[in-house]
């Protein structure tokens, strides 16, 4: 399926594969480079009104007393890792060294 959606037209960056042992299974990782995926999402000019960059919240009634949820951005989630100072460590597929051999 990766080789059909990078078929389509469009600057879309490619599927990178990586093997590694973890726990003693070999696993396989797919992955896109972020710069390139970010560089692509802020290039399509259809995508930019979607884009949302703060929380926000929403209400059913006037006295917003009842909360809508209804996007990741209008979660509680969002709100409080607006004030986090650090999310912790973060391990990406760049960080998993490729199998030797």
């Amino acid at each position: 399926m990766n080789k059909k959606i990078d078929e389509l037209p469009t600057r879309r960056p490619k599927f990178k594969k990586k093997r590694a042992t973890v726990a003693g299974e070999k696993v396989e990782f797919f992955s896109r480079d972020i710069m390139e995926c970010i560089a692509e999402i802020y290039g399509r000019h259809d995508l930019v009104p979607h884009l949302k960059f703060a929380p926000e919240r929403h209400y059913a009634d006037a006295d917003q007393t009842i909360r809508i949820y209804g996007e990741m951005h209008t979660g509680r989630w969002w709100w409080e890792l607006q004030v986090c100072i650090t999310i912790g460590p973060i391990i990406t597929v760049a960080d998993i060294p490729p199998e030797s051999g």
